[in-house]
């Protein structure tokens, strides 16, 4: 074939070569690409890349990377609000995504129409569904810069309303979606689940529920509607949970009347309203006519178990008292300052309970210079103080009874009412000048609290408490017989042990008598309770009692101040040592 043939035949195969390729289509345009079901494990590797695994529902799963690029900081900021809107799979429908904040307020106000919107989902993936049409994450973030893209071209004062309205959206939800995620850090397990029980917990929705500003009648409508994982939720259904509660407490502004001002008003108040539970969290006053001082600190802890100043806001009486002037706040301050504080400046149980008591005690002394001629009333504010701090420490159950376990603070405290009961009037022994007759002590008796350094160490009276496997001081009774041929003592000691059934009791029994004498410390006139302790029993044991050493400290104890109900004693040796007995019978 000559050179000149092979040349023309060259010549006419590439002719055909290049019909055949301008011929050739694509299967499918880049709208109508396969779709890739997102996973939502995105993050940034050590190069800075954006990270992605995704699945293309046969199976294969692809790891995709590219430079973090302001496309992709969008990407981001439309997760965020896909997965606080997303349904119970993950998916969104059309209608869901027409009904966003920022898409309804385009659409009501003309910057996006619905032949707009229609077209953008035509031309998104959807997710393999035999229902209604559905898309998954990544199909809504290519909505999302889709619609972004419409307004690019547009004339600048629409590019400047898109650009607000989708700001608006950003700005009103990233400060609390930030805090939502820490708190749900705190709040769940380490693998990233919240039960429903463990979501009731959370002190926000504790305190809407016990101030009867939600109920679980709505509580169970809106755990129903949330995506689920194991369980329980993720930060997905957590930040779509508080997105759902802060539209229970959306004010409807057809019920705001009035001119401008009031309108204007309103305006800030839905604003302020459209913020977490948090928010509503911290305006809720906590009222405490019903509360113990104990209660009260746990109602107004925060989620580390302290009370600071901003807790202290919501206390409803203590903001009653500043704003009738009541209690001046350079007061308030003077007192919180001077009480030992627990982490990040603010108050453990132990520091609060110091602050009640000092900002009562402030209108205790007030009760009393106003009617000095009175002494009862203000004797009566003592003595209820005393026995209201004494059971605050008793109502903890994780510390042992009758203040066994109570630190340095709260004992100098108790000392403080002790030392000002006795003073009062109603004191007996006092008043008769230590002239007390073994009658006005008979009766049985129950242990409120000791500050006995012997008891403490022993755990108790006997020391079983402290020694016995599984078990721990549940308490004393003591019952003192007085006649004329009869002057017997018997204390009665309860050891609790786990099982209940294995609990049992100790006995002391012995003899007792009251000697006057002066003291040496006060040089006033005192009465002295001795005590001779016999036998110890307990289950079939029985024993001398003179072999148990801590019994000494409670043998011999002045009694400082009796009244008809209520018995306090002193160390003979050391007066900080105090035991305080309530009459039972």
């Amino acid at each position: 074939m000559s050179s000149r043939i092979r040349a023309g035949l060259f010549l006419f195969l590439a002719f055909c070569l290049v019909q055949a390729t301008e011929s050739f289509t694509l299967p499918f345009s880049p709208r109508q690409a396969p779709s890739f079901v997102g996973v939502p494990c995105n993050k940034l590797d050590t190069n800075g890349r954006l990270i992605e695994r995704r699945s293309n529902g046969h199976g294969i799963n692809l790891i995709l990377a590219s430079s973090a690029s302001n496309k992709e900081i969008v990407s981001v900021e439309a997760e965020d609000i896909f997965l606080q809107n997303c349904d119970s799979d993950g998916l969104m429908t059309k209608k869901m995504v027409q009904n966003l904040d920022f898409v309804a307020e385009m659409m009501k106000e003309g910057d996006l129409i619905q032949a707009e919107l229609d077209q953008l989902w035509e031309g998104a993936p959807k997710f393999p569904d035999s229902d209604e049409e559905r898309i998954d994450v990544d199909s809504f973030v290519q909505i999302y810069r889709d619609i972004d893209d419409l307004f690019e071209d547009d004339e600048e004062e629409k590019e400047e309303k898109s650009t607000v309205s989708l700001e608006l959206q950003d700005d009103s939800n990233n400060d609390d979606d930030d805090e939502l995620k820490n708190i749900f850090q705190s709040i769940a397990t380490d693998k990233g689940v919240l039960s429903k029980q463990a979501l009731l917990r959370w002190k926000e929705v504790k305190s809407l529920l016990d101030d009867g500003l939600f109920d679980e009648e709505e509580f169970d409508g809106i755990w129903k509607s949330l995506p689920k994982a194991d369980h329980g939720i993720g930060i997905a259904g957590f930040l779509k949970f508080n997105k759902e509660l802060d539209n229970l407490f959306e004010f409807d502004d057809e019920e705001v009347e009035g001119g401008e001002e009031e309108s204007a008003e309103a305006e800030v108040t839905a604003q302020v309203d459209t913020t977490t539970i948090i928010a509503a969290e911290e305006l809720a006053m906590i009222e405490d006519e019903d509360l113990s001082p104990a209660e009260l600190f746990n109602a107004l802890a925060d989620s580390g178990g302290l009370v600071g100043k901003d807790e202290l806001k919501r206390w409803g009486e203590l903001q009653e008292m500043l704003k009738e002037e009541d209690l001046m706040p350079l007061e308030l301050e003077n007192i919180y300052d001077s009480i030992a504080k627990a982490d990040e400046n603010k108050l453990n149980k132990e520091g609060f309970l110091a602050l009640y008591n000092k900002i009562d005690s402030l209108f205790e002394d007030e009760e009393g210079d106003d009617e000095p001629a009175v002494a009862e009333p203000a004797a009566s504010g003592t003595k209820e103080q005393l026995l209201a701090t004494v059971a605050s420490f008793n109502s903890d159950e994780e510390r042992l009874p009758c203040g066994l376990e109570s630190t340095e603070l709260e004992q100098k405290y108790v000392l403080e009412l002790v030392t000002a009961l006795e003073s009062e009037s109603s004191n007996m022994v006092r008043e008769r000048q230590g002239a007390i007759e073994m009658s006005d002590l008979a009766g049985e008796w129950e242990l409120l609290y000791t500050s006995s350094a012997a008891m403490a160490y022993n755990k108790g009276l006997s020391g079983l408490g402290g020694s016995f496997p599984n078990g721990k001081f549940g308490g004393l009774k003591m019952k003192l017989i007085a006649s004329k041929f009869l002057t017997d003592v018997e204390y009665t000691e309860r050891i609790n042990v786990t099982p209940d059934t294995a609990s049992f009791d100790v006995s002391v029994n012995g003899s007792w008598e009251l000697r006057s004498s002066v003291s040496i410390f006060t040089g006033e006139p005192s009465i002295a309770l001795t005590v001779v302790p016999e036998r110890v029993t307990y289950g079939p044991t029985s024993t001398r009692a003179d072999h148990w050493k801590s019994l000494g400290p409670t043998n011999m104890l002045d009694v400082s101040y009796l009244d008809d109900n209520l018995r306090v004693m002193r160390g003979n040796t050391s007066t900080d040592s105090i035991l305080i007995f309530k009459r039972t019978q």
